[in-house]
């Protein structure tokens, strides 16, 4: 089985190259054969899974780099029966390797992976948009969420806060801002769930998250009972309050306490389609992908095997 790496020397404001430093010489001093594929622009880390997972033999596919990385690369994998995946973290959120439960830092990772083949399965989520669809680890959503992750990419504040490992305070600062300034849509949802479908009619969402890991954004946890092996999705979401009260709840959303809280909903689903009267801002394990009106989540369960 080939030991295929793609690394993102550029995360966490190019901290990341030290990490890379430390596994390649650990990989060198045990004689581990490998091939490494280091990433310089978008979709790199896709055209680099698709060729590794493109021959129909078995792969170890390690994967370095933040969240952005990580979905990428979930989204070249060919061949996901035959596709051992291993995340390496060297982002400053790293919400996919927390959400998934592995411990310890990308060397620790990396040593337990090569040590076993036996892995872990769990669930992946998928966004269907206009003209498109994508693969997602951690979460995809609308509307402030989503603008506050389009925002993170470019943010002068979190390369700032990157320089003293806080990187992932960025976005609940940059939340508090978005509150008072982004639009809200009214909705109409429908869901499916267990054999079931339930349709509803919602007033000025202020954001929708489909969550396959309990937290996103640096830690917050939008789906406090979400596990990315329970072979459904949660849907978190915000509507019909004032901006003030959305404010006001913030503390208790990152303390994931908001479950009950009047404008906050939490729904299990197997698919969930959201139809908005107007255009709002969609994110795809924090990365931006367009605005769109219309919008549906799915579960893919039991579909990503994980060793580390």
């Amino acid at each position: 089985m080939k030991n295929i790496f793609i690394v993102n020397k550029a995360s966490r404001t190019g901290r990341a190259a030290d990490v890379w430093d430390e596994l390649e010489a650990y990989l060198k001093s045990e004689n581990i054969e490998y091939e490494a594929h280091f990433t310089a622009g978008a979709n790199d880390a896709t055209e680099f899974a698709k060729a590794a997972t493109s021959s129909g033999q078995k792969v170890a596919l390690f994967v370095m780099g933040g969240d952005g990385t990580l979905n990428e690369a979930l989204n070249g994998i060919v061949d996901f029966e035959n596709t051992l995946y291993t995340p390496l973290p060297s982002g400053s959120a790293n919400d996919f390797v927390s959400g998934i439960g592995l411990e310890g830092d990308a060397l620790e990772i990396l040593k337990r992976a090569l040590a076993t083949e036996e892995y872990k399965i769990f669930d992946m989520g998928k966004v269907i948009y206009d003209g498109g669809q994508r693969l997602f680890g951690v979460s995809s959503g609308i509307g402030v969420d989503a603008y506050v992750c389009l925002q993170a990419l470019t943010s002068k504040l979190k390369k700032f806060l990157n320089k003293f490992g806080l990187g992932s305070a960025t976005y609940g600062l940059l939340t508090v801002g978005d509150i008072f300034t982004m639009p809200f849509s009214d909705a109409h949802i429908t869901r499916w769930f267990k054999d079931e479908v339930e349709e509803k009619d919602v007033k000025g969402t202020i954001f929708a998250a489909a969550m396959n890991c309990r937290a996103e954004g640096g830690g917050i946890p939008m789906a406090p009972n979400a596990k990315p092996d329970s072979g459904y999705l949660t849907a978190f979401y915000a509507h019909d309050i004032s901006r003030l009260k959305c404010l006001t709840l913030l503390p208790v959303l990152v303390a994931g306490k908001h479950e009950g809280k009047d404008g906050f909903d939490l729904l299990n689903f197997d698919k969930i389609r959201i139809q908005m009267k107007d255009k709002m801002c969609v994110h795809v394990d924090g990365e931006h992908v367009g605005f769109f009106e219309d919008i549906t989540f799915e579960c893919i369960p039991h579909a990503l095997k994980i060793r580390g």
